[in-house]
C-alpha cells in the first residue's frame, strides 16, 4: 500500500465517521486561537485597519468551517463508506 492509498483510507476513516463534541470544541478553540494570531500579527505588521479585514476574513471561514463540520457530526458521512 503507499503512502497515497495511506492518506485516503485515513481521510475515508476520518470523514465516515460523525465528528464528537470534543472534537468540534477542538475545531472551535483552534479557530480562535488562529483568528486572534493572526490578527495580532497583522496589526503588529500591517496595521489595524489590515487586522480587523483579516480577522474578518477568518472569521467567515471558520464559521463556514465549524457550522459544515457540526453539520456532518450529526448527520455523518454515509456516502464515503465503502460498500
Amino acid at each position: 500500500m503507499g503512502i497515497i492509498d495511506r492518506f485516503e483510507d485515513e481521510y475515508l476513516d476520518v470523514s465516515s465517521s460523525r465528528a464528537t463534541l470534543r472534537e468540534l470544541l477542538e475545531l472551535f478553540v483552534g479557530a480562535v486561537l488562529f483568528v486572534v494570531g493572526a490578527s495580532a500579527l497583522s496589526y503588529y505588521l500591517l496595521g489595524p485597519g489590515i487586522a480587523r479585514y483579516v480577522a474578518g476574513l477568518l472569521t467567515i471561514i471558520f464559521a463556514i468551517t465549524f457550522v459544515s463540520q457540526a453539520y456532518w457530526a450529526l448527520t455523518g458521512r454515509e456516502d464515503y463508506e465503502e460498500t
